[in-house]
């Protein structure tokens, strides 16, 4: 069985690979408890000869955190990722590194295919995080190009599901809570951020994994990571309220809050022909995973 060293298996991607990959693969796990990315901690994980690496570990939070503290973002994600990369190229040399990019690293304007990744400014608000991203990606192509080190870098789109708790606050759990809140708790009718009409676009974790798994043999290669379908907010808020017969209409839209780009689909070329999860079903896992745990108080 090939052995893999998890880092950061306790995040939304990680927990969700790790439940997936334990069957067939031998799995080390580190996080922020067993092993501080910020100390020399990750150097004494040598007595193993690792097949791959999956970096999953970041340090980000959605709902503002990137315009408000882009310089702390900066320096804590600069710091892990140079002592990872400097693991892998001391200690590991022979493994596979996969690790993961951000769709804010493309520019605002772009065709956000793989090759206009590095090209232009990064998403606008996004900036030390996109260019953090970038720096990663530039990382592991120099490794690569010197000493001959494999990679792939996978651009993810908004990562959604079931399985998920507090700590994952992409755009879709905050639409759900408020949307679910205000159907059961009788919570105040729901205020989202900006007028509804701005595109996202999601891509199950369930589908997300499959295709990480089963690429595996590709090598120095960097792979958008969604289903090329977008939507606007308007368009998931009615789909959450139709799942739960909420009125759609009882939604306000605040357009005083930041909102990033008006749209920003990836193009995915590379895994057009997967077959993805029909988006409501996987928005009825999300919703039925809330309201279910909410009620029970399991998720806090």
């Amino acid at each position: 069985m090939q052995k893999a060293l998890i880092i950061g298996n306790t995040g939304f991607l990680g927990r969700h690979f790790v439940a997936k990959a334990k069957s067939i693969m031998d799995l080390t796990n580190i996080n922020s408890k067993n092993c501080d990315l910020l100390t020399d901690k990750i150097y004494e994980y040598d007595n193993e000869k690792y097949d791959y690496i999956f970096y999953f570990a970041v340090k980000t939070e959605a709902g503002g955190y990137c315009q408000s503290h882009p310089g702390e973002q900066f320096l804590i994600n600069q710091k892990m990722n140079t002592r990872v990369l400097d693991y892998w190229y001391t200690k590991q040399k022979q493994a596979k590194f996969i690790t993961f990019g951000s769709s804010c690293s493309y520019s605002d304007d772009s065709i956000k295919k793989e090759e206009n990744y590095l090209m232009g400014p990064c998403e606008t608000g996004y900036e030390s995080y996109g260019m953090i991203k970038r720096m990663l990606l530039v990382g592991l192509k120099s490794l690569a190009s010197e000493y001959g080190m494999k990679y792939l870098f996978y651009v993810p789109s908004c990562l959604y599901g079931s399985q998920y708790d507090e700590g994952d606050k992409h755009f879709i759990y905050d639409i759900n809570r408020k949307i679910c809140d205000a159907k059961f708790m009788n919570s105040p009718a729901p205020s989202l951020w900006g007028d509804g009409h701005q595109r996202r676009e999601m891509i199950y974790i369930e589908d997300a994994i499959e295709i990480i798994i089963s690429f595996l043999d590709k090598e120095n290669e960097i792979i958008n990571l969604s289903t090329g379908l977008d939507y606007s907010i308007r368009e998931y808020a009615k789909n959450i309220c139709d799942i739960i017969d909420y009125d759609f209409n009882n939604i306000t839209f605040d357009l005083t809050k930041f909102v990033g780009a008006k749209e920003k689909k990836l193009v995915v070329e590379k895994i057009k022909n997967f077959d993805f999860i029909d988006p409501s079903v996987g928005l009825k896992s999300l919703v039925d995973f809330y309201t279910k745990n909410y009620m029970k108080g399991d998720l806090k």
